[in-house]
């Protein structure tokens, strides 16, 4: 066997015919592997996160003065530089056991580790590369070349002495054992043609590569850089993609772990549990099948519509999707449910995280993840990072509790970074490198040169590097080791009988530098990529191409104010409510979209957060103030404080994460006042509590042109109360920023939620007094009635059953419209009545609708605003996005 072996090696594939015919060109990584394998010393891989764990053992079993300081505030960084620093001592030679006489306190440490400690497979730490170079050199002394190797001429790119640490001895021992030692070819002369593309962002750049890639295939493409980009530009033309995107921990297999990790801690985020049961690990296995979620499918739909209802956990939504899902009889997502809800009702205490608790609630994720896995290489990765994880955890003492920082960076070693799915090699004419030292001849077409990465070197002092080479230690400089690689690429790319090098410009918001390496090759032709085309002609470096500009892409349509389809009177609602009806007048297409075609975001897009969030938890304080309590005093202020802290875990949870607390506070100054103030005036105001959230499902005819239509109308009122005379009031609770709107509908009698709950009073008590209505507005603490013992601003009554009639015709001629098969887009309907635009101020916008609000009311309707353009369906119809 003839290997090739050089400092930059790694990673090479088999020679071409321009390298040592026949030869196996490996770096120093690859040759030790080799040796291992031939001199039986292979071993199974340990992972460096279970190194660390070894490594961190040892400090706690044996601590040391100089990094106690260290230790105590980040015990698993503090293990990891440590090691770091012994593995770059015993990569020089320095044999750390056996290091006799006073020693620099660096250097001391890691001898007094290294005595304690027993490397090998089974000892207390695992060996590291430089250990495994170590091993072959001491057996290679041993049998003094009586081993045959097969390696018949090792061709060196180096001199031996250029190499560091123990390389130059195994180069003599395999001497030594017969190999054949080559000394390195002589380098070439001079250097190869330069040109050097100059672009100003990635994408133009891309263009000029596939253009080069497109004139000329038979090239050896150097991909410096991720070649993302450059791969889209090569698709559009045909040609294969080059594949070499870099690997990152951001893809979504590693994060599977930390969310599952996050949802077990205390405090419970139910966004991050909303996450966890919406992931979808795999595809579905047809292409109409649903993709496979961590969490089975009955699981995640009822767990998440759940949260959609109650945004917090152990509440009665809760409670009762865990009833419904045991009621399917479905093991699996029976477990994983009731895997969750152990996960959520008693999570682990952020200030007590047990190693063992830790990795015993990780057992159903590893089993999980094991089950579904079907071969996916992302999955197996991720349940690679769940046994690592679960090793290291095992290594780590049990009473000592973990900091939420060192698990997240125990966490963070155990995954790795994973490949991208873009990362897709592709049967392409032209060869590939990532490594100018690997370029062999002909034409390089290098992609995105930018400043050189070279590998970190561990700086020793001028004490240490006397004890290291005492000790046996060969140490070099950074300087020396850089010009190792520099060397190396210079020798690749002076190979080349031309290079073509692509500047990326900007990139990810950056401009990087161009590589110091280009400096080397001479000063080149630059040119930018306007450059490149005249007369309909591109031409870079001698090859040409016909280029001709594409024709202009048309303005795209604006889509239609309204969508006529056919008479369509299935879309007309089996039941209605206030929230359809608002929906209906203010936008036919949303409604249409939403509550006749059912076309909604998924659960885990709308969970209630914000002023939604707030207002359903003060409305619960309200209810629950209600039922729990008797007689006509106002509730004290610790009572109301009493019950919100008990409804936050299970209606407004996010309230309790860190960070939190100000805006918990806030909250809570509001509720407390405001709550208090509704008690207060109500019962001021002689006003006697008969209900909250009373539900309501009465008949409602709608009179339409195809015949009258009798459906459901159903919803709840907020607070009914009574009087001394006995009329009824009814009161609707709402957290609002605003202090004007309510008041303002009030005010013109265009309240219709009051004036759907006057009707429904009036429906269930015929033949009473129509009911009197107002707002109570929970955030401010104020009433909006033309009662003057709640509201003193002198208020006329509002004629509801106007109101009740004028929604009733709009909402009747809306159906007819639906029926008949056409659906208006209400919003840029408005928009285009208006003059206004998305883009429009608040008080522009504010003074045209005020205006043809007016307009709608002289004209005996009503006019329903609604933001379409914050909503989840204002791409569809044109509002906002790219249909605008």
């Amino acid at each position: 066997m003839r290997i090739e072996f050089g400092w930059s090696l790694d990673g090479a594939a088999w020679a071409d015919g321009g390298g040592a015919s026949g030869a196996a060109r490996l770096g120093p990584r690859g040759l030790v592997q080799l040796l291992q394998g031939r001199l039986g010393l292979t071993r199974p891989a340990v992972e460096p996160a279970v190194r660390i764990a070894q490594y961190l053992r040892l400090l706690q079993e044996n601590p040391q003065d100089w990094p106690a300081r260290s230790f105590a505030v980040d015990p698993w960084s503090t293990a990891a530089q440590l090691l770091r620093w012994r593995d770059a001592a015993v990569a020089t030679g320095w044999r750390p056991a056996t290091a006799e006489g006073p020693l620099p306190e660096r250097l001391a440490v890691l001898r007094d580790l290294e005595r304690a400690a027993a490397v090998g497979v089974t000892g207390t730490l695992a060996p590291s590369g430089a250990d495994d170079l170590r091993e072959i050199i001491d057996l290679l002394e041993e049998v003094a070349g009586a081993w045959p190797l097969g390696i018949e001429e090792l061709v060196l790119e180096e001199q031996p002495a250029a190499l560091p640490g123990m390389w130059p001895r195994l180069l003599e021992l395999l001497a030594e054992a017969g190999v054949r030692l080559e000394g390195p070819a002589r380098a070439a002369a001079g250097s190869p043609g330069l040109t050097v593309v100059e672009a100003l962002d990635e994408w133009s750049a891309a263009d000029a590569a596939a253009r080069f890639l497109a004139a000329d295939p038979q090239v050896t493409v150097l991909a410096a850089a991720d070649t993302d980009v450059l791969d889209r530009a090569l698709h559009r033309r045909g040609l294969p993609a080059i594949g070499a995107v870099g690997p990152s921990r951001d893809r979504a297999h590693h994060q599977v772990l930390g969310l599952f990790l996050d949802v077990a801690t205390a405090p419970v985020d139910v966004h991050q549990l909303a996450a966890l049961l919406d992931l979808r690990v795999l595809p579905g296995a047809g292409a109409e099948a649903e993709p496979v979620g961590l969490v089975p499918a009955l699981a995640r739909r009822e767990l998440l519509g759940a949260l959609s209802v109650e945004p917090g956990v152990g509440g009665p939504a809760w409670q009762a999707a865990l009833a419904r899902i045991s009621e399917a009889e479905q093991p699996r997502a029976l477990e994983a449910a009731r895997v969750i809800d152990r996960l959520v009702a008693a999570p682990l205490p952020a200030d007590d995280l047990r190693p063992g608790a830790i990795a015993e609630r990780l057992d159903w994720l590893a089993e999980r993840l094991r089950a579904v896995a079907r071969g996916d290489g992302d999955l197996l990765a991720s349940l690679t990072q769940v046994q690592v994880l679960q090793r290291v955890l095992g290594m780590l003492d049990a009473a000592e509790p973990l900091a939420r920082r060192t698990l997240q960076q125990i966490i963070d070693s155990c995954g790795g970074a994973g490949p991208s799915p873009r990362a897709v090699r592709e049967v392409s004419p032209w060869q590939v490198t990532t490594s100018p030292a690997q370029v062999r001849s002909g034409t390089v077409l290098w992609w995105g040169p930018s400043s050189d990465r070279a590998r970190p070197a561990q700086r020793w002092d001028a004490a240490e590097t006397a004890a290291l080479e005492a000790g046996g230690g060969r140490v070099m400089t950074p300087t020396q080791l850089a010009s190792l690689e520099v060397d190396a690429a210079l020798r690749g790319l002076r190979r080349a009988g031309a290079v073509v090098a692509v500047l990326p410009g900007r990139r990810l918001e950056e401009v990087p530098g161009p590589s110091g390496l280009l400096a080397h090759l001479g000063a080149g032709t630059r040119l930018r990529p306007e450059e490149l085309i005249e007369d309909g002609r591109w031409s870079l470096a001698g090859r040409t191409l016909e280029v001709a500009a594409p024709p202009l892409a048309p303005e795209p349509e604006k889509p239609p104010l309204e969508h006529r389809i056919a008479p369509a009177p299935h879309l007309l609602p089996r039941r209605l409510s206030y929230t359809q009806i608002a929906a209906l007048l203010a936008c036919p297409h949303q409604w249409a979209l939403q509550h006749a075609l059912d076309v909604r975001p998924a659960e885990v897009a709308v969970l209630p957060t914000g002023a939604r969030m707030i207002g359903t938890l003060v409305h619960a304080v309200v209810e629950t103030l209600v039922h729990e309590r008797s007689g006509a005093t106002a509730p004290t202020d610790d009572e109301i404080e009493a019950v919100l802290d008990r409804l936050v875990p299970q209606l407004a949870s996010e309230l309790d994460l860190p960070g939190r607390a100000a805006a918990r506070e806030d909250v809570r100054d509001r509720a407390v006042r405001s709550v208090s103030a509704l008690f207060s005036g109500v019962t001021q105001a002689g006003l006697r509590i008969t209900g909250t959230e009373t539900r309501f499902e009465l008949p409602l005819a709608l009179p339409l042109t195809g015949g009258e239509r009798t459906v459901p109308f159903v919803g709840s009122r907020d607070l009914d109360a009574v009087g001394p005379d006995g009329r009824r009031t009814v009161l609707d609770l709402k957290w609002s920023r605003s202090r004007t709107r309510y008041g303002d509908l009030f005010d013109t009698s265009e309240a219709i939620q009051l004036a759907s709950y006057a009707w429904t009073l009036a429906q269930e008590h015929p033949g009473e007094e129509p009911a009197d209505v107002g707002y109570f507005l929970l955030r401010s603490g104020e009433f909006v009635s033309a009662d003057p013992e709640l509201d003193p601003h002198g208020r006329a009554p509002m004629d509801t059953g106007e109101a009740w009639r004028r929604m009733l015709a709009a909402v009747t001629a809306r159906l007819d419209e639906v029926a008949a098969g056409r659906i208006r887009c209400g919003c840029r309907e408005l928009q285009e009545r208006t003059g206004l635009d998305a883009t429009a101020t608040w008080s522009k916008r504010s003074t045209a609708l005020a205006k043809a609000r007016a307009a709608e009311r002289e004209a005996g309707s009503l006019l329903v605003e609604d933001h379409c353009g914050l909503g989840d369906h204002a791409v569809l119809c044109g509002t906002t996005g790219a249909l605008r």
